[in-house]
């Protein structure tokens, strides 16, 4: 019947729910692509020459992503991702032990760790840590004894006693996203089965790697998985935001993982959790069921990104210059400005109008404005750097909105865009030039406001005589 079971759970699995579609959908930074090409830049390649040894709080015991075996070595999928980034990049990674996750916490605050593991959407780490591309996903599952059926979903089991991982990422966006049930928080993986198997508790809930490798440990074959929910435990490395090029070397390195080096990555920790342990057949059985279940979940969500990103290619792009459309520019813009004013970053905007554009369609014609536009379109997007967003603001006019930068890192940004565009050779267009307006956003200062002061400082640039910066 368990077998019959979790076959069940496989053809369950390939359904693909709204809420999975929306989720995939709304995927943040869709300008990020997987399995991009690896090339650091000078910044990035001189601060790894600066800092080749990074610093990593592990947890002792989070099997299966990471933990010390008995000989005090750093096992586990985490291991294996910083195996990875290791091999590619060349850095080093000094790994210190604790003894629980609210130590990990503390430890963190006070050492400033570079790097610090975790499942995404995690507010005790966020305001010192930032989350870097997540590519290993695994669905959260409900766990109970043998004389519990299939639960549908959460909502069904609302009247049990459910039991959940409070300090974890998802355990916490589990509970913010279903206010109505009364769940009760427990601190270990190991007090939540045992609780299920004692009676303590009737359901748990765990990502499925966590709750396979833990029952197989405490022998706990008289529980199996009743259900899936819409939660997703997504695995991540936090990157102290006092590091922002570290961050953005190992979101390079992420973005470079083709599917098959991550599903060499948990085949090879499967097989070294089960290799040397003895259990009944039909646990084996089990367990590999389990595994196929895992790979094909993985399979499936890269597919669902491939196609995910073509949806977002029409919705979110400009056709003409191949930068973000104003809509979805707008959205990035308030993003970006909310993060800003959550973490206390700075956050400037470049607004950028080619000068005298409307000459260009009346003498020349569209086709060779079209042409204009696309040309500083690509020109643009070779002079951003890392974190910029990019997108067209109507008409001849351009936004690029630049994260973690001053108003002085910005306008000299603009300044190399502008005598840039002036060396520019545009095909049948000649010689343009282009005007800049540059501002900082303001503590408490609305969106509105803070385009309204760059649409001013770019009109001074024009009236200065065009092909000019201003920055107010």
């Amino acid at each position: 019947m368990r077998l019959l079971f979790l076959l069940f759970l496989i053809a369950f699995s390939v359904q693909l729910t709204a809420s999975e579609k929306t989720l995939y959908a709304q995927e943040s930074d869709s300008y990020i692509t997987e399995q991009s090409e690896l090339v650091f830049s000078e910044q990035e390649l001189r601060w790894m020459e600066d800092n080749p040894t990074v610093t990593v709080i592990g947890a002792p015991a989070w099997f299966p992503y990471e933990g010390f075996d008995e000989e005090g070595q750093f096992v586990g999928i985490v291991a294996e991702v910083l195996k990875l980034i290791s091999e590619k990049s060349g850095l080093k990674f000094e790994v210190t032990n604790t003894n629980s996750w609210s130590n990990t916490i503390q430890l963190g605050k006070v050492q400033k760790a570079d790097i610090i593991s975790g499942s995404t959407s995690n507010p005790q780490i966020e305001k010192q840590y930032r989350a870097t591309y997540s590519t290993i996903e695994n669905p959260v599952v409900m766990i109970a004894r043998g004389d519990i059926h299939h639960i549908t979903d959460l909502n069904a089991a609302k009247d049990l006693r459910i039991a959940v991982m409070g300090q974890s990422g998802y355990g916490q966006e589990i509970i913010a996203n279903y206010p109505d049930i009364d769940f009760v928080k427990v601190d270990s993986i190991n007090e939540a089965l045992l609780g299920v198997a004692d009676d303590n508790y009737d359901v748990v809930l765990l990502s499925m790697a966590e709750a396979s490798y833990q029952m197989a440990q405490l022998g706990l074959y008289e529980l199996r998985v009743v259900g899936i929910t819409d939660i997703h435990m997504q695995l991540t490395l936090f990157v102290n935001r006092d590091k922002p090029v570290l961050w953005n070397i190992i979101n390079k390195v992420k973005k470079s993982e083709t599917t098959q080096e991550r599903h060499q990555i948990l085949s090879k920790w499967v097989q070294y959790k089960y290799i040397d342990r003895s259990s009944p057949g039909r646990m084996r059985v089990s367990l590999f069921l389990i595994a196929v279940i895992m790979v094909f979940l993985l399979y499936r969500h890269s597919l669902l990104k491939k196609h995910s990103r073509q949806l977002k290619a029409l919705s979110q792009t400009d056709k003409l210059t191949g930068c973000c459309n104003r809509l979805y520019l707008d959205q990035v813009l308030r993003l970006k400005i909310a993060q800003s004013q959550r973490y206390k970053t700075r956050c400037s905007l470049i607004l950028i109008d080619i000068d005298h554009f409307k000459l260009i369609n009346d003498n020349l014609g569209y086709l060779q404005g079209d042409k204009v536009l696309a040309a500083l379109s690509g020109l643009l997007s070779s002079r951003l750097q890392s974190g910029d967003v990019l997108g067209r603001w109507g008409g001849g006019q351009f936004l690029i909105v630049c994260p973690e930068t001053s108003l002085n890192e910005a306008s000299r940004q603009a300044e190399e865009i502008r005598a840039a565009v002036n060396r520019f050779a545009f095909s049948g267009g000649g010689e343009q030039t282009a005007s800049f307006g540059v501002v900082q956003f303001n503590d408490n200062e609305s969106v509105e406001k803070c385009l309204s002061r760059a649409d001013d400082a770019l009109h001074s640039a024009q009236k200065n005589g065009f092909n000019q910066v201003h920055a107010s």
